[in-house]
């Protein structure tokens, strides 16, 4: 009993001190020790214990033996040594971290990473680890996605740097599968936060249009944030083509340089590129840029194609500028689009936008196009209602009346708003909200201007007729007058009742209506036509089965529409039919039978069979079959491809779907 008292106050005691702090330093959260059994050697400042767990910030230690120095700010664990720290997790026979310094050290170190391009997990370990802030190194490193004890396949690295959420990268790394090692690499990056990964495995086959070719990369680095790949391309039929893709990967800056180099070899050679590039400054200030490029050399028809976007904001204010540039010789055309926003909070509700947007066309030998639109508008909330006031403006630069302005501008001379909350109907399911709007408009195209009051209202809800039968019905009603005499309204309404028979049985009915009665002086106001439509579906839904068949009536144009008759079985995640097909009434004849299968022959071979029946003809179009062979963590298959007449053969790991080897094809 004595021996568990002096443990708790040793805890205690450790609960409140992690070392010294600077005058001026944060206060950090104390270092929590819990265990079987606790030891405190106060002339050497050391903490151990048995069966431990270390909880100090975002980072959890649990071990077998702990060891705590408070003099140095070191703790060392040994025997089933688990650590965790934000997006990291590794189990390791041996660990040394400095909390001060946020460094720690292992042995025989194992662990998982995954991420959006990755099915599953990837599973490593290392002789010795090392890792500080945002980065771990590990030396002498296994890994592979297959989860047997002894895997199917898995590549050795000399060294790999984890970035935890972003990267990882591998130095010095070969590739073992089939019980030998096929092919090593320098060098290779695994992207943990995005689909796209580079190249890996090399590329040989024969298609009938390209003849025999091959692709060939090789993936160069020079720090952990600059790298890249070069290509190397070649086709019997087609030529030769060189390429090189470059990433840049800062805490503060990214961007990707891509150049290719094509030769056909019965042509022009090309030029394609690309530039892509992302600055942030500061917490205010940041900078997008992209530009892409091509040209057939001698042709003279290059082409640029480029935006740039520069962000600012402050406590009051923010504002954003695009510039968008199109060059294009061959056309004998170019273009450029600059929009400035500036964005300010007043306070008390009320913010204020100015737009700007500056347009220039140049038709080379043809004519010359200026354009300069404003928009000023102030937004004020309250409880209820949301107030708008807008006023826009249009100068033509160049000065003449009209060449090739565009957009054909629609001026708000000004404009203003007043929006109604969404108001519940009494104690119903049913809610409206109105809206109000007053302007002055000039229509550039006709040179119409005049005046407009508009007066919107849109109700909707639910009603349920009993526990099976429910009603969903909306309205849109719209009134405008014209200071010219004329007026209009424009309605538009709908109807869906839906009957649920069983769990698994229903039928659903939608009826939709639409038209508009009186005159507008504007052009811009013809946005609705006059429809009269009646939908009905009936769906049946009882695992492994889903059954739907539906069609349409347009009463408008006195015509039945297409009747679809869709089937999906599936028993299993591993096993799917899916069959769609259709009566057009109009044109009295059938639709193809679309069909998707893919069904497991075996636990080791699965087939696919994609296409489409023609149920007029009676012939096969589009049919492209797959036959696959499980390989537990790979797979490898074998397709055709019915309209391109070739075959090609795929093989892959199952983490990595994006990524295949490929012989044949087109």
């Amino acid at each position: 009993m004595r021996r568990q008292l002096l443990a708790g106050i040793i805890v205690l005691l450790l609960l409140g001190w992690v070392g010294p702090r600077a005058e001026g330093e944060q206060e950090k959260s104390p270092l929590e020790l819990t265990g079987e059994r606790l030891l405190y050697h106060a002339t050497t400042e050391e903490v151990v214990a048995e069966k431990g767990k270390v909880e100090y910030e975002d980072v959890l230690v649990e071990a077998d033996l702990i060891k705590i120095f408070l003099n140095t700010s070191i703790l060392e664990a040994e025997g089933n040594v688990h650590f965790e720290r934000e997006e990291e997790g590794y189990t390791a026979d041996w660990l040394r971290y400095n909390w001060e310094e946020e460094q720690w050290q292992f042995r025989s170190l194992r662990s998982d990473l995954t991420g959006p391009s990755i099915v599953g997990k990837i599973f490593f370990k290392g002789a010795r680890g090392e890792g500080e802030e945002e980065m771990t190194e590990v030396e002498e490193a296994f890994l592979t996605s297959c989860d047997l004890e002894d895997p199917h396949y898995h590549v050795e690295a000399e060294k790999i740097v984890i970035y935890p959420g972003e990267k990882i990268i591998l130095h010095g790394l070969s590739y073992h599968d089939f019980g030998v090692k096929l092919f090593s690499i320098p060098y290779y990056v695994v992207f943990l936060n995005r689909k796209e990964q580079l190249p890996f495995i090399p590329v040989f086959g024969h298609s009938s249009s390209a003849g025999y070719y091959l692709n060939l990369f090789y993936n160069y680095y020079i720090d952990d944030s600059s790298y890249g790949t070069v290509y190397l391309d070649w086709w019997q039929k087609q030529g030769w083509g060189l390429g090189i893709r470059h990433y840049l990967d800062q805490e503060d800056q990214t961007g990707e340089v891509y150049l290719y180099y094509r030769d056909t070899g019965t042509g022009s050679p090309s030029l394609k590129g690309s530039l892509e590039y992302y600055r942030e400054w500061d917490d205010s200030t940041s900078l997008d840029f992209n530009l892409d490029y091509s040209d057939k050399m001698g042709e003279k028809d290059e082409t640029y194609s480029g935006w740039l976007s520069l962000y600012r904001e402050e406590e009051k204010w923010w504002s954003r500028l695009n510039l968008d540039y199109d060059f294009d010789a061959g056309d004998r055309e170019d273009q450029l689009t600059a929009n400035l926003r500036y964005h300010y909070d007043f306070g008390d509700s009320l913010v204020g936008d100015l737009t700007l947007r500056y347009y220039q066309l140049s038709d080379w030998g043809n004519f010359f196009d200026q354009d300069l639109t404003y928009l000023f508008s102030l937004k004020k909330s309250s409880s209820d209602y949301t107030y708008y006031l807008r006023y826009e403006g249009h100068e033509d630069l160049e000065g003449d009346e009209y060449t090739a302005d565009r957009p054909r501008e629609v001026l708000m001379i000004p404009e203003i708003e007043v929006r109604g909350p969404t108001e519940q109907i009494g104690d119903s399911d049913f809610s409206y909200q109105t809206n109000l709007l007053l302007g002055r408009y000039r229509e550039e195209e006709t040179g119409v201007e005049e005046s407009r009051l508009r007066f919107t209202i849109d109700t909707k809800g639910e009603y349920s007729i009993s526990d099976q039968l429910s009603l969903e019905p909306r309205l849109s009603f719209q009134q405008d007058f014209y200071g010219n005499g004329f007026a209009r309204y424009v309605w538009s309404g709908s109807l869906r009742l839906e009957e649920e028979f069983s769990d698994s049985f229903s039928l659903a009915a939608s009826y939709q209506r639409a038209g508009y009665d009186g005159a507008t002086p504007f052009r811009f106001d013809y946005t609705t036509r006059k429809t009269d439509y009646l939908g009905l579906s009936l769906n049946f839904e009882e695992s492994p089965w889903e059954v739907s068949l539906s069609g349409n009536y347009d009463f408008e144009r006195d015509r039945a529409g297409e009747a679809v008759l869709r089937v999906d079985y599936q028993p299993d995640d591993d096993n799917q039919v899916s069959l769609r097909g259709g009566y057009n009434f109009s044109q009295k004849k059938w639709s193809g039978l679309v069909f998707e299968i893919s069904w497991e022959l075996s636990p080791e071979w699965k087939i696919d069979l994609d296409g489409r029946y023609d149920l007029e003809g009676g012939e096969l179009d589009d049919l492209i079959v797959g036959l696959t062979r499980d390989l537990h963590c790979r797979e490898v298959s074998l397709f055709y491809n019915q309209s391109r007449e070739t075959f090609w053969l795929e093989y892959g790991i199952k983490a990595f779907p994006s990524e295949k080897f490929t012989l044949g094809g087109d």
